[in-house]
């Protein structure tokens, strides 16, 4: 796993902003978050912001699943590799 970043803010609908601490941001999306106790929180749903100061959105799995702590991390999605080619 590794660090995510920074809790900025959190919403009634359920979703947290976050300051990511990685520049890599974009291969993030659909990845699992967890808190610090190895719990599984939630995952990354979109990117917002500008492009020199970008936030994460995060969508938690429950509602009243807040996170007890600000620093949260991920564990990258696995990307599905396309098979090239078909019936000739």
């Amino acid at each position: 796993m590794n660090k995510l970043g920074m809790v900025e803010a959190s919403t009634r609908d359920g979703f947290l902003i976050v300051k990511p601490s990685t520049r890599v941001i974009l291969k993030l999306v659909n990845s699992s978050v967890y808190d610090e106790n190895n719990r599984r929180i939630g995952r990354i749903v979109d990117v917002i912001g500008r492009v020199d100061d970008p936030r994460v959105v995060v969508k938690l799995e429950s509602k009243g699943l807040a996170p007890s702590s600000t620093v949260l991390y991920y564990y990258l999605a696995s990307q599905r590799k396309h098979k090239r080619g078909g019936r000739r």
